[in-house]
């Protein structure tokens, strides 16, 4: 009897994985990134649902970094792209795309000898080893 219901217990779990996993990209399609994280932080820690953080902390980053409408500062949104990239590393310190984008980020600053990032940002960023 235990076997069944274990079966079952796993059943339900990849089922409830794969439907967290359609809400995501729904969510991510619509740019509504901090629903999308909000749903993903009632999760627990699976690898699946690690790799649903990872990328939608990546779009979001993304999204932040070239697409949003609403941030004007050009700053303010370096930042912001900045520390959702960071929430990607922290995921997978190996993930290419974030690595890419904070060095093409870091790249544009080292342009402006008077500007860097928020302190914050820049305490992350050394983290991981980038220096500023």
């Amino acid at each position: 009897m235990s076997c069944s219901s274990n079966s079952e217990e796993q059943n339900s779990t990849l089922s409830s994985t794969v439907d967290i996993a359609l809400q995501i990209d729904k969510l991510v399609a619509e740019d509504k990134y901090t629903e999308a994280l909000e749903l993903l932080e009632g999760q627990p820690d699976s690898p699946e649902i690690l790799t649903l953080k990872e990328m939608t902390h990546l779009n979001y980053g993304l999204f932040l970094e070239y697409r949003d409408a609403n941030v004007t500062n050009m700053r303010d949104k370096m930042n912001n792209a900045l520390r959702e990239y960071v929430k990607v590393l922290r995921i997978n310190p190996d993930n290419e795309k974030a690595l890419s984008e904070i060095e093409q980020i870091l790249g544009i600053y080292a342009t402006f000898g008077n500007r860097a990032p928020a302190e914050d940002v820049v305490a992350d960023l050394e983290e991981f080893g980038f220096t500023l």
